[in-house]
């Protein structure tokens, strides 16, 4: 339903967590910046508490593509993986590095800390930048690189 034909991102944390145990990855965080919400990763990991799913994203009262309320703020998993889906949904468009930066310095840091991941995956949709035609965000490359060395810790 959504742009990505295939998942790389999702595809490898479910590979690392449940076909590889060898490699001692057993928790992954998934970081989504793509301006507009990853639905198949977030039904990938509904009720796996092995894949945290963190998602900041153009929502507008859920009529942002790909529409609906997966992306709201109280879509957070289910049984064992509720509590391990996180939404943070933008209501207009022109978020830029200010907006962002807090949500990394006020939400997903502190999460990622206390959840202590394996291994961190970036599902990294630039279509949040300053003067994509679509997403109409305001992301500078500055602003993308400070939200990477911010999860990288």
């Amino acid at each position: 339903m959504g742009f990505c034909l295939f998942n790389n991102v999702a595809i490898a944390a479910k590979h690392l967590v449940h076909e590889r145990p060898d490699l001692g990855v057993q928790k992954v965080l998934i970081v989504d910046w793509d301006v507009h919400h990853g639905n198949g990763t977030q039904h990938m990991f509904w009720t796996d508490p092995h894949v945290l799913y963190f998602s900041v994203h153009r929502f507008d009262a859920g009529t942002f593509y790909p529409g609906g309320d997966d992306g709201f703020y109280n879509k957070i998993g289910e049984g064992k993986g509720a509590g391990y889906n996180i939404n943070v949904p933008w209501e207009q468009g022109k978020c830029g590095d200010a907006d962002y930066l807090a949500v990394w310095d006020h939400v997903l840091v502190p999460v990622a800390k206390s959840y202590d991941p394996d291994m961190v995956l970036i599902s990294g949709g630039f279509d949040a930048a300053l003067g994509d035609p679509l997403g109409g965000c305001r992301l500078t490359p500055y602003g993308y690189s400070l939200m990477t060395k911010k999860v990288s810790k």
